[in-house]
């Protein structure tokens, strides 16, 4: 018998992607230490570090950093809706699957 072993990055204790949505990555943790399930979004293309990224704030509330310039079409407001619902999707539990993507 062979056996194969792979480690799999969960989002425990740490952010991992989930899943894209056009230009928008929505991103989870599993917070082991209080249980609770952290949902994030942001647009990955201007920086590698979240704080430097045009994101969506814990309220939902759009965050642009000054310096960084971005399509319209990237934030309109059907856009925003969308990344919305799947930030609320992923935070509804352990087991998220977008719908309608």
């Amino acid at each position: 018998m062979i056996f194969s072993f792979t480690s799999v990055n969960a989002g425990l204790n740490n952010f991992t992607n989930l899943i894209f949505f056009e230009d928008w990555l929505i991103e989870r943790k599993v917070d082991l230490t209080i249980n609770e399930i952290k949902c994030r979004a942001s647009i990955p293309s201007h920086a590698n570090w979240f704080g430097a990224r045009v994101r969506l704030d814990p309220n939902n509330e759009l965050i642009k950093p000054i310096w960084i310039s971005v399509k319209a079409d990237q934030v309109i407001d059907s856009k925003l809706t969308k990344v919305k619902e799947l930030l609320v999707n992923c935070r509804s539990g352990l087991l998220s699957i977008p719908e309608n993507l």
